[in-house]
């Protein structure tokens, strides 16, 4: 596990979104921006069950996450191996959602568009390797 200081936690707990780079099949990159939940040295994300960074981590697991804010130049890039989890999605989703929105109502409304029509999976990365700059 690699480990982080107070700094880059709590940049990694406010409200930037990730860009997660997978391998397609042909090895080049794909890239996908999402909202994401820094927990217990471990990012959570959620997403359809059938896109394409679900299609490329199911078969080769290996990622990148880079998180900015471009007006500080604050950025963690980490790299590692994610898994994917379709256990406890809906609270697990949840909780990146509440992350975005400050109005509980705000929150159920985005729940509900985002679990009518698809079904989802948690992809839960816990980094091997982190950089940092300006944190």
């Amino acid at each position: 596990m690699v480990q982080t200081t107070p700094a880059v936690d709590s940049f990694l707990h406010a409200r930037p979104t990730a860009t997660l780079g997978t391998l397609m099949r042909d090895g080049s990159p794909q890239a996908s921006v999402l909202w994401y939940l820094w927990d217990d040295g471990e990012f959570v994300m959620s997403t359809i069950d059938r896109t394409a960074k679900w299609h490329n981590l199911k078969r080769d697991p290996r990622c990148s996450l880079c998180i900015e804010e471009p007006e500080s130049g604050q950025m963690v890039v980490a790299y590692g191996d994610a898994s994917l989890d379709d256990g406890d999605v809906r609270s697990r989703t949840r909780e990146i959602v509440d992350k975005y929105y400050d109005d509980p109502a705000d929150t159920e409304a985005h729940m509900d568009r985002i679990f009518s029509t698809d079904d989802r999976v948690l992809i839960v990365v816990r980094p091997q390797r982190m950089l940092t700059r300006n944190l």
